[in-house]
């Protein structure tokens, strides 16, 4: 996670807020948590949190765009609790609910267009500022330590909440919080929009998980997950702005 998060952050600097915010919306988290629950728990555990993951990311989508509008009047603080509050309603709304794999697929790929369609977009490009030497360390603490919660949680959690809190807008969270802080709102917003068009990719990400598990070893099935993710997310990133 360390690296991963440092590599993101390298990646806005150079390629802009709209790139890195795409870079940084593969399943840099997600993925490492689903794994190692898979192969802690067993594959069985692992697919059994997909349809709630579904789900979960739905949540993410809403995290996205309330921080997006609530940034543009609002410090980081209240709009990062304000994006969470969505989040677990979300995620609230969803426990209980019986609902099938396919569904919970069609209705994750129409919120998720509907967001995109409706994001806001800001015109104004920010300048890059140099940043203090604890930026990239702070960020990389952040984000590890909220990886290493989520993971050990699955214990307690059980498939459903496991799942929920699989796509938890760690990476999304950090780097709003950070680019906001930092470069103010429209940088931000940038950055949510690329995050938002690697969620594509996060849906095959999870349905390779679903489909992949039950006939493949782990390793395996995820390296194959991680390949489809990239082919998915590379003719995505020609909609950046």
């Amino acid at each position: 996670m360390p690296p991963l998060i440092a590599g993101v952050t390298l990646a806005v600097r150079k390629w802009g807020e709209g790139i890195g915010g795409w870079v940084g919306g593969f399943p840099w988290v997600a993925g490492p948590i689903s794994f190692f629950i898979a192969f802690e728990h067993g594959a069985n555990f692992g697919i059994s949190t997909i349809p709630s993951a579904l789900l979960g990311s739905i949540g993410t989508t809403f995290f996205a765009l309330v921080y997006a509008i609530a940034s543009s009047r609002l410090s980081w603080l209240p709009s990062v609790l304000l994006s969470y509050l969505a989040f677990f309603v979300v995620a609230l709304a969803s426990l209980g609910r019986d609902i099938s794999f396919q569904a919970a697929i069609a209705l994750n790929l129409i919120v998720l267009t509907a967001v995109l369609y409706i994001f806001p977009k800001p015109e104004a490009k920010t300048d890059y500022k140099k940043q203090p030497s604890y930026d990239i360390p702070l960020r990389m603490f952040v984000a590890t330590i909220f990886v290493v919660i989520l993971t050990q949680a699955a214990d307690f959690l059980g498939p459903t909440w496991s799942g929920i809190l699989t796509p938890f807008p760690i990476m999304t969270s950090t780097l709003a919080v950070f680019t906001h802080s930092q470069q103010g709102s429209a940088a931000a917003a940038r950055i949510l929009y690329g995050l938002l068009l690697a969620g594509y990719g996060f849906v095959a990400f999870l349905i390779g998980v679903y489909w992949l598990l039950p006939i493949m070893t782990i390793g395996w099935a995820y390296a194959c997950i991680t390949i489809g993710v990239m082919i998915i997310n590379g003719i995505t990133v020609k909609m950046i702005r």
